[in-house]
C-alpha cells in the first residue's frame, strides 16, 4: 500500500505492507484524512518520530477478528492505550504510560491507504455523514476537551488567544454550546469561517481580565498573553504544544492563585455527536483537498501562509 512516510528527516511516498487485524485490532481502509499543525511540528523534529504520519482520519473497518465490525465507518481516539494498568483502569486511557499515539508516538498514522488501530479506541460514525466534516472529529473532541474539565459560567465570557484551527474550533464548540466568547488573533478575515458567530473578535489583547482564557497560539508571545489576561484565581487553559521551550516568569502564577490546565485530546463520542446533528459544521475551515500521492505537496500547501485545513482524500 502507498503511504506518506516521514523518514531520516525527509518525506515521501513509500510503497509499505498493509497492516493485518489481530486481537483487539482493526484494519481500516482510510477515506479521508486531515493534516494537523502537530504533523507539521513533525516535519521539525517534533517527538523524534519516524514512520507514517498522520492522526484526524475517517475510513471503514477492511478487516477485524470480530466481523460485524467489518464495513463499519469509524474514527478512532489516536491514543492507543493499552487498557490493562491502573491509570487506565481509572479513567485515564489518554495518559496511559504504555500508549502508542497514531502517527505521532511509535505507532504508523493515518497518511496511508489502511491503518491499524485498537478496536477499543475506534467510534462508529454513520455512513451519511459528509466525509469533509466528520474527518474533523479528533480536532473537535480536542476543542470540546475544556468543557469537560471545567465547570464553565454561561454568565462569564472565556477569551480564546489564537485563530489557527484549534482557536477556531475552540472558539465554534464554546459559542454553540451558548458560551460568549472573545477571540483574540491576527487574521479578521477568518472570523467569516465561523458561521453565525455570536463572539467577538479582537485584534489586539482586551483591556480587561477573565475567569477563562484558552491559550491556542503555540507561540511563547501567545503565552504571555494569555497569562496577562486572566483575573486572579482564574483558569489558564493551555491548548498548544509548543514547537520549543521558551523562558516566562511564574511569579504572576502565583502571586494570583492561577490554575493552569493542559488540555488535550477530547471525547470523540461527543465530537461526533455534535458534528452528526449538524450543531458543528467544521468544514468551514478546508482550503485544500489533495489525493495521498500528492501528500508531500499537501504538506507544503498546509505551511503556506494564511492556510487553514487541508485534507488528504484517498480513492473510494
Amino acid at each position: 500500500m502507498k503511504a506518506l512516510r516521514f523518514i531520516n528527516g525527509k518525506l515521501r511516498i513509500e510503497e509499505v505492507p498493509e497492516p493485518a487485524a489481530a486481537q483487539d485490532v482493526a484494519v481500516i481502509k482510510i477515506e479521508r484524512a486531515g493534516v494537523c499543525n502537530t504533523d507539521l511540528e513533525i516535519l521539525k523534529g517534533y517527538h523524534h518520530f519516524e514512520g507514517t504520519i498522520g492522526h484526524e482520519f475517517v475510513g471503514t473497518v477492511s478487516d477485524a477478528q470480530d466481523k460485524s465490525l467489518i464495513g463499519k465507518r469509524v474514527v478512532a481516539d489516536i491514543n492507543q492505550a493499552c487498557t490493562k494498568c491502573d491509570i487506565c483502569k481509572n479513567g485515564g486511557m489518554h495518559h496511559c504510560p504504555n500508549r502508542t499515539v497514531i502517527g505521532i508516538v511509535n505507532k504508523d498514522g493515518a497518511f496511508a491507504e489502511y491503518l491499524a488501530a485498537r478496536v477499543s479506541s475506534l467510534v462508529e460514525v454513520p455512513k451519511d455523514i459528509s466525509l469533509d466534516k466528520i474527518v474533523f472529529a479528533e480536532p473537535v473532541a480536542a476543542a470540546l476537551e475544556i468543557q469537560e474539565q471545567l465547570n464553565l459560567n454561561t454568565d462569564n465570557a472565556i477569551c480564546v488567544i489564537g485563530d489557527g484551527k484549534l482557536g477556531l474550533l475552540i472558539a465554534m464548540t464554546l459559542d454553540k454550546s451558548g458560551y460568549e466568547v472573545h477571540l483574540v488573533g491576527r487574521h479578521p478575515e477568518r472570523i467569516e469561517r465561523l458561521a453565525n458567530f455570536r463572539g467577538t473578535y479582537q485584534f489586539s489583547a482586551p483591556e480587561k481580565s477573565y475567569a477563562v482564557v484558552v491559550e491556542a497560539t503555540g507561540n511563547p508571545q501567545g503565552f504571555q498573553t494569555a497569562m496577562n489576561l486572566v483575573r486572579p484565581r482564574g483558569h489558564l487553559v493551555l491548548n498548544s504544544t509548543y514547537a520549543a521551550p521558551f523562558e516566562f516568569n511564574p511569579s504572576m502564577l502565583v502571586v494570583n492563585e492561577i490554575n493552569v490546565i493542559g488540555s488535550r485530546c477530547g471525547p470523540m463520542d461527543k465530537a461526533v455527536a455534535q458534528i452528526a446533528s449538524g450543531k458543528i459544521d467544521p468544514s468551514t475551515l478546508i482550503d485544500a483537498q489533495m489525493p495521498l500521492e500528492k501528500g508531500v505537496e499537501a504538506l507544503a500547501h498546509a505551511q503556506e501562509k494564511g492556510v487553514l485545513k487541508v485534507l488528504i482524500e484517498f480513492p473510494g
